[in-house]
């Protein structure tokens, strides 16, 4: 009897064990129906930890309107192209539901061939960059440039433009005989980041959509990238509309000398 009442207390045990491994990690739903023209339409949740830069898992690819089981932590965002600004977290057994932000062209802005892009001129959106790179090393997504001289997301078979600038050189650039004395600075900016506005030297942001970053390639060279505007959109007709995390955005016509409307989706953030 003693033995039989041992086995089905670890056969209880096990059975609890068992269920909560199964329940670990909780629930993330993001709600939003994709624009016409936006082609990809799964969100993208990498999971870091806030308290050590670049210690990312792998992303996960999360269908809209669906709640998806993930594992405990916070994540960062994406959808074509736009960014959650900050991270989400996700309890033990909790569930978060975030919505994407449906942004409709504006009414001035007439025509084919309609873009928009993140409005680099807006604190909101520069700090995704420093947050991206802060907490992960690189940018969020592969870009590719090759279908409108401007950045949209990358498929498998396509070139990336983005993730080569990693900083990966500031580790050791120290060790190399001739050293840049900006590439030396950058990587001290680099290195030393506490947070993620310590990043902010190494980026300057243009008027038009575009920004250039510095880049620190071997042995401590410094590149000054452009990069074209971010599209969450492939071009759209004046009818279309966009759904986008919280952020500022601008809208601008195909038609030669045409001015960019912007949109700031999510209201109390700004």
């Amino acid at each position: 009897m003693k033995h039989k009442n041992s086995l089905s207390l670890l056969m209880l045990t096990m059975t609890l064990l068992l269920s909560g491994i199964a329940e670990a990690g909780g629930y993330l739903t993001v709600n939003g129906t994709p624009g016409r023209m936006q082609v990809f339409r799964k969100v993208k949740a990498i999971r870091c930890d806030e308290r050590q830069r670049m210690n990312c898992a792998d992303p996960v690819y999360l269908n809209l309107n669906e709640a998806t089981q993930v594992e405990t932590g916070s994540y960062i965002l994406g959808f074509e192209n736009s960014i959650y600004p900050g991270f989400v977290r996700v309890n033990d057994g909790g569930s978060i539901v975030i919505n994407l932000e449906k942004v409709t062209v504006p009414s001035s802005v007439k025509g084919k061939g309609v873009k928009v892009f993140r409005d680099f001129t807006n604190i909101v959106e520069q700090q995704k960059i420093f947050f991206t790179m802060f907490y992960m090393g690189r940018h969020f997504f592969r870009l590719d440039k090759s279908n409108f001289n401007d950045l949209y997301l990358a498929g498998s078979w396509e070139r990336d433009f983005v993730q080569r600038f990693t900083y990966e050189i500031c580790a050791r650039v120290a060790t190399y005989p001739k050293q840049d004395p900006l590439g030396q600075e950058l990587c001290k900016v680099w290195n030393n980041a506490g947070s993620m506005m310590d990043l902010s030297p190494i980026y300057s942001f243009g008027k038009d959509g575009t920004f250039t970053e510095n880049w620190v390639t071997y042995p401590g060279d410094v590149s000054a990238r452009v990069h074209p505007r971010y599209l969450v959109s492939m071009p759209m007709n004046e009818d279309d509309f966009v759904s986008v995390f919280p952020g500022s955005y601008r809208f601008i016509s195909s038609k030669k000398g045409a001015s960019s409307v912007v949109v700031k989706a999510g209201s109390g953030r700004f």
